[in-house]
């Protein structure tokens, strides 16, 4: 069973960068670092954060944020706005170019699960949807 998850998880993790390959390509993206799409994907989930809120949500240094947050604004991906009530806080949203991104990704995703869902049954469907929302809920708690 070790083995064979071990497998999986290393065919899963191929096969969607692969479609997020293609997709990324297609609009010319796909030079992006992993730590760069996080950081991409948190500002989107956190609206307009702080610095330190994608620091705390990436659970990594501020340091390291703004560094990448940097890169992504020279690549045209993401702007920063200084607060007018903090002037030390800089906060963070994306451009058209960085919205595109995260559709790209999240239609990279649909496309994934529209691939697993078509090998299964409909019986293999609700059970691997039972499972993984086990592990979803074992992987938030850890």
């Amino acid at each position: 069973m070790e083995n064979l998850l071990i497998e999986f998880i290393n065919s899963l993790d191929l096969s969607l960068k692969k479609i997020q390959a293609e997709v990324g390509d297609e609009m010319g993206i796909s030079k992006l670092t992993i730590h760069q799409f996080q950081y991409i994907d948190a500002i989107h989930q956190l609206g307009e954060p702080a610095i330190t809120e994608i620091a705390d949500k990436l659970k990594i240094t501020k340091a390291s944020v703004t560094t990448g947050i940097n890169k992504l604004v020279d690549l045209g991906y993401v702007i920063k706005t200084q607060s007018r009530e903090d002037r030390r806080v800089f906060h963070v949203s994306l451009t058209k170019a960085g919205g595109q991104l995260i559709k790209a990704k999240y239609q990279a995703l649909k496309e994934y699960g529209e691939f697993i869902n078509a090998s299964l049954s409909k019986a293999e469907a609700r059970q691997l949807e039972k499972t993984l929302t086990k592990l979803v809920k074992f992987f938030k708690q850890a």
